[in-house]
């Protein structure tokens, strides 16, 4: 009788859904932010999700609190499992549709949207702001990228994979913010660049 009980635990703490088999097929773990990690999940228990990343010397092995995880794919059996839900008392104001179509947009606009033009015009202010030889030369380019941090995003349709996505709220609230976030990251990155190029052109006409 002990040892059938002993069995029937065994059996049963080999078939908890909280330990993953190891499988030559990794999961994937879609975040919140849109990005996706493609490692094997080694366990679910908890608050958080263990992963071991497959080819990763560093790092191998990581958790990520299950706060930040939209959906989960199962690599051996192809299932899908969503964490996320509806909640606007933590702060979940998103439905399920509405947050997938919102990573959609932040993934479309992380892959597409490159901001030439503000770099371009970020990279002009610098360079007409560094020729002033002065520290002030750093103001114009941090008002340009605060202004780039607002204002109209106009959606590449190159970058989007589904056009349906387009006619949806949610799905145009996370290209913004991502393109926002890109426009702002390289106005004030080319913004630098061009004052220093103003400056060298500055001292080199006055040092003449």
């Amino acid at each position: 009788m002990l040892i059938y009980m002993f069995g029937a635990v065994l059996s049963g703490v080999c078939q908890s859904p909280q330990m993953m088999p190891k499988s030559n097929i990794p999961d994937t773990i879609v975040l919140d932010d849109g990005k996706t990690i493609v490692a094997h999940i080694t366990d679910t228990a908890g608050f958080s999700v263990q992963i071991e990343k497959p080819h990763s010397h560093r790092h191998k092995k990581l958790e990520i609190e299950k706060d930040f995880i939209f959906q989960i794919t199962f690599g051996n059996s192809g299932k899908k499992e969503i964490l996320y839900f509806y909640d606007t008392l933590i702060g979940n104001d998103l439905t399920v549709d509405e947050a997938r179509r919102f990573i959609e947009g932040e993934q479309d606009a992380q892959r597409g949207f490159h901001a030439l033009g503000t770099s371009a015009a970020g990279f002009a202010v610098g360079v007409v702001a560094g020729t002033i030889g002065s520290f002030f030369a750093l103001a114009p380019p941090f008002a340009f990228a605060g202004f780039m941090s607002y204002g109209y995003v106009k959606i590449r349709h190159k970058s989007v994979k589904n056009m349906d996505n387009v006619h949806h709220d949610g799905y145009l609230y996370g290209y913004s913010v991502v393109a926002r976030r890109k426009r702002t990251s390289k106005a004030l990155l080319w913004g630098f660049i061009g004052v220093i190029v103003g400056t060298a052109i500055h001292y080199g006409i006055v040092t003449k």
